[in-house]
């Protein structure tokens, strides 16, 4: 299999890997191939349509029509796609047992850091009583509307990270051989995804704000199954502390990379030691990810000033997190600090309350319950 293949075969194993279990049908489409054909769908499609991947994937969207091929937002939808823009719509679809559905479909395009497009992502759900000129201002349906685009712009955001941690590693002298890191870095995105079955608002599903400490705690248990050695101990402490979705999602890809540098070369010539990630708050809304060891120490490394891929990585995610990174090495060990704000009250009251900011990170002071 060449690069381009391989990298291909990426982002597909990088929509299975992080949609698979989402509650909501999402397609991915490839619209540099002939007809834009179906290159991905997950379990929620299968289960919504009754067509299994296996039916689904290589075709167009638009054998979900059946014979209603006529319809007036069939032609919205065509429109957008060619001019690579989002939309909304609702299409009277049919499922493999012939029975009919309102499906509430809303796409958007995905590119490259170079702005080459490389998908189409689509969300879907089926709706009842939703007219097919139905305005988007209805409150039921700006509602759901905005759920969808919710889940949607997370899922574009990470597969935009994913496409931009490609570009890099093909930069690399051999970037064949570090695909499976690669690999590695998408399982830690992945695990973002499991956060959203646990809604942090009982009765109520949200996607902009997830658990910061059970995702952290997954993304440990990953890097640990893949990276760990035999005789190396890794032991995870995490505050109950609640995050918006984007920050989360960097704070666990920089808790893998620090973690798995430290798996991989924190204990050189030693036959055992322990690794030590804890994630604490220190209240004012600052949070400490602290990363530590007890190898042999980075000698006289500049890490991650000075590094390969990982340290750049690194780098670049501390500084999107604004955060204040500090490294202090001797020969017993290496403490990487790790201090951010963190725009959103994850105080637990003895009653369960947490008092939540708003989208733009500003506090409310609304008293909402979460469960956590």
């Amino acid at each position: 299999m060449d690069d381009q293949k391989k990298i291909e075969s990426i982002y597909v194993e990088a929509g299975q890997s992080m949609l698979a279990n989402l509650p909501l049908s999402m397609v991915l489409t490839d619209p540099n191939r002939p007809d834009n054909p179906i290159i991905y769908v997950n379990r929620a499609f299968e289960q919504l349509t009754g067509y299994a991947a296996s039916a689904a994937v290589g075709q167009n969207c638009r054998f979900l029509q059946g014979d209603a091929r006529d319809q007036p937002q069939v032609e919205v939808l065509r429109r957008a796609i060619e001019a690579r823009e989002s939309v909304t719509v609702t299409l009277d679809n049919r499922r493999l047992d012939g029975s009919s559905f309102r499906n509430r479909l809303i796409i958007a395009p995905a590119f490259d850091d170079d702005g080459s497009i490389y998908a189409f992502i689509g969300i879907q759900s089926a709706v009842e009583d939703v007219a097919e000129d139905a305005h988007p201002d209805d409150a039921d349906i700006a509602s759901f509307d905005d759920r969808l685009r919710e889940m949607q712009h997370r899922v574009k955001n990470h597969l935009q990270m994913v496409a931009s941690m490609i570009r890099m590693q093909s930069k690399e002298a051999d970037p064949r051989a570090a695909f499976p890191i690669l690999a590695r870095r998408v399982d830690a995105l992945a695990a973002l995804y499991d956060e959203f079955h646990i809604p942090p608002r009982s009765g109520e599903a949200r996607y902009d704000v997830v658990s910061a400490g059970g995702y952290v705690s997954r993304v440990v248990s990953i890097v640990g199954a893949l990276d760990g050695r035999r005789n190396v101990r890794v032991t995870v402490d995490t505050d109950p502390v609640y995050m918006r979705t984007e920050r989360a999602a960097q704070l666990g890809l920089l808790t893998s990379e620090l973690l798995s540098n430290a798996l991989n070369h924190a204990f050189d010539g030693r036959s055992e030691g322990v690794v030590s990630v804890q994630m604490k708050e220190l209240g004012g809304d600052r949070l400490r990810l602290t990363v530590s060891d007890d190898g042999t120490g980075m000698g006289g490394s500049n890490w991650p000033e000075q590094g390969n891929l990982g340290a750049r990585i690194v780098r670049g995610l501390a500084g999107d997190l604004g955060a204040e990174m500090t490294v202090t090495s001797t020969g017993s060990g290496t403490i990487v600090t790790v201090q951010l704000d963190n725009p959103i009250d994850t105080s637990l009251e003895a009653d369960g309350r947490r008092i939540l900011s708003d989208a733009e990170g500003q506090r409310t002071g609304k008293v909402e319950r979460l469960n956590g």
